[in-house]
């Protein structure tokens, strides 16, 4: 057996359809966050927990923070945008392999779409993370607990509330919260349900089933499914014949953890034999996936832990899901929509250090910073900084290009943005392939995509950009 227990498998295939007043066309997993492109965090994040070390006992069910996880990450993108994520990633310090999975231009997957797509790559058991996470925490404590329970799935919550301090320039608008309703077992960590609050009506009704014989039931609306999970590799067999589920999170997420409470029957068909002597298996009986041997009820019933001495081990459940909070001090943030894209970036060089340690700069080895008059600013890879500015705590994309005499002050300047001289730019956002065109004065402004702010524009407090109007699709 190798020394490899688990595949990594990270989605970047959206669009960022809740980012359309900085994106445009660019992917969302090229986001400017820093200095790097947003894929890269979560890269960096895994990679941290690949690394060589003693080699791993199979038959422990704890984990030491010195053992090899995975030695290569699938990253699932769009055919399109697969070689400009790999040049991107290519001028990025990195320590994982990447083996880059595409899936077809024209089709319109969900995040379990993509999964199913990628069936045939998944020989084990394996991390799903979402491409836009920024985080520093371990995931040996979620593993940990995937094995020792010998979970179908855990997950990580994180706390929410990260952008909550961080007002958006433009317009006014009043920013709802999202949130998640999760439902956990404090005893055992079990996980009873998620979703999202919005689906949620005024009055939340639990089955009676959560509650018989399991007992306390901790309801959350403060904390965030941090689309971090690891999962069987039986998960992904059954996931390949659920065609009609489209989405992870808000379809099959909710599925599998109902099925916890699925019971096989004696009426339960069993398998049947073919003409050529093949046992078939019927698609919809998810515990013909959930394989549970003899042995594995004997180990189980053996085990020495049991939530209750009058019942059995998990109360005979086959499927088991489980969720673990990140401790409290963990960096922990989606960015899935404009609000936490604005806090990230104004907060990372308060952060640097606890999310990436010292060995990256703020400053990447490809920019090109020639001003002298410069204070807690990012920039990314080619972006170039002329003389004769004065720029502060504002982050710079990859290739941007800010001409001289101009002042940039607590803005995020998006890749491909040209600034041209003489403009002053105080808290705003330029979105991406922007130009601002010489002698214009934005205060608090957010500037779209492609937009061309014309010569001698004086504006404040407003949002500028090609479209009228966005449409919001949640995907998740």
């Amino acid at each position: 057996m190798t020394s490899c227990e688990f595949q990594a498998v990270i989605l970047a295939a959206g669009r960022g359809t809740r980012l359309p007043e900085v994106l445009g066309d660019a992917p969302k997993c090229l986001l400017p966050v820093g200095p790097y492109p947003l894929i890269w965090y979560p890269l960096n994040m895994l990679s941290r927990h690949n690394f060589t070390g003693k080699p791993i006992n199979y038959k422990s069910t704890s984990m030491p923070e010195n053992c090899l996880l995975f030695t290569e990450v699938i990253i699932v993108v769009l055919e399109q945008d697969k070689v400009e994520v790999q040049q991107a990633l290519e001028r990025t310090p990195l320590k994982v392999k990447i083996d880059y999975a595409t899936i077809p231009n024209d089709s319109d997957f969900g995040t379990a779409d993509s999964l199913r797509y990628i069936h045939d790559k998944i020989k084990s058991d394996f991390l799903v993370v979402s491409c836009d996470i920024v985080s520093n925490i371990s995931l040996y404590p979620l593993i940990n607990k995937f094995r020792s329970d010998d979970a179908a799935l855990a997950l990580v919550l994180f706390k929410s509330g990260f952008e909550s301090d961080v007002v958006m320039p433009g317009p006014k608008t009043k920013h709802k919260p999202e949130r998640d309703i999760i439902g956990v077992h404090p005893a055992t960590q079990r996980l009873a349900f998620v979703f999202a609050a919005s689906d949620c009506e005024d009055t939340l009704n639990l089955q009676h089933y959560l509650l018989k014989n399991r007992g306390q039931l901790d309801v959350y609306s403060r904390l965030t499914d941090a689309h971090i999970y690891v999962l069987k590799k039986w998960v992904i067999d059954y996931l390949h014949r659920k065609e009609n589920i489209s989405t992870f999170k808000g379809e099959f997420l909710p599925h599998l953890i109902k099925k916890q409470y699925y019971r096989r029957t004696p009426k339960a068909m069993p398998d049947t034999t073919s003409d050529l002597n093949v046992t078939t298996k019927h698609d919809d009986n998810i515990l013909h996936y959930a394989t549970h041997t003899v042995v594995d009820q004997k180990l189980t019933q053996a085990s020495l832990f049991n939530q209750s001495l009058s019942h059995v081990p998990y109360h005979g459940d086959v499927i088991r899901c489980f969720a673990v909070q990140a401790p409290q001090d963990t960096i922990g943030v989606r960015i899935n929509n404009t609000l936490s894209f604005l806090a990230i970036n104004r907060k990372l060089a308060g952060i640097w250090s606890e999310l990436c340690g010292e060995t990256h700069s703020l400053i990447a080895p490809g920019a090109v910073v020639k001003s002298t008059q410069t204070k807690d600013i990012i920039v990314a890879d080619n972006a170039k900084l002329s003389e004769k500015t004065s720029l502060n705590c504002s982050v710079f994309g990859s290739n941007s290009i800010v001409n001289p005499k101009n002042i940039v002050n607590n803005s995020i300047i998006m890749s491909n943005v040209v600034v041209e001289e003489g403009c002053n730019i105080n808290n705003c956002i330029i979105g991406h392939r922007a130009h601002v065109k010489s002698g214009s004065v934005l205060n608090n402004c957010l500037i779209g995509p492609n937009y061309v702010v014309e010569e001698q524009t004086k504006s404040q407090s407003l949002h500028l950009s090609n479209d009228d109007q966005y449409m919001e699709i949640d995907i998740q």
